[in-house]
């Protein structure tokens, strides 16, 4: 009795794991947007958008949120974003480095005190000039954010307050 339960086993085991082997994946048939689950767009604060937990590549990305906005607005928010970051630290550099050459040279009786005036204006210049990439990086992050904002609200993810009717009487009911 114990050995035909086992043959039993064995048999149902090798039919269950054919069966399974020649089954679809639930993420498969969704093959427009690199096999990812249609749901809410993710910005991950790191360039990256995610859907369903998977982050996404470059031509789902272009597929899920159309031409336009990925040419007029994703591209270009990348752009910021990526140099926004290395330009505002080399001007926080030329910044240290102008308060630190003005110091050293202000009272310095070889150099004239125009020169430094002038050095210094020239390199803080500069440096805050280059100090603006902090500002592109944050609105290059805050146009990625609008991106998947705007796709949620199209696509019916966006999460809205109402006041109105509830299932226990009249309220603010939040939607999502």
């Amino acid at each position: 009795m114990l050995c035909h339960m086992k043959r039993l086993i064995t048999k149902f085991s090798l039919v269950m794991g054919l069966v399974l082997l020649s089954c679809m994946t639930a993420l498969a048939q969704y093959k427009d947007n690199g096999g990812v689950q249609p749901g809410r767009l993710y910005y991950t604060g790191k360039g990256d958008f995610s859907m369903g937990g998977n982050r996404l590549s470059e031509e789902a990305i272009h597929d899920l949120i159309g031409e336009q906005v990925y040419y007029d607005t994703y591209v270009p928010a990348q752009k910021q974003r990526r140099i926004g970051l290395p330009l505002g630290f080399v001007g926080v550099g030329l910044l240290a480095a102008d308060i630190a050459f003005y110091a050293a040279f202000i009272d310095s009786p070889q150099i004239h005190e125009r020169d430094v005036v002038l050095v210094s204006s020239i390199v803080g210049s500069l440096g805050a000039i280059a100090g603006v990439g902090f500002i592109f990086h944050f609105i290059g992050k805050g146009r990625l954010k609008w991106i998947a904002e705007d796709f949620n609200r199209r696509n019916g993810y966006a999460a809205s307050w109402r006041l109105g009717p509830t299932r226990s009487g009249v309220g603010l009911s939040l939607n999502f």
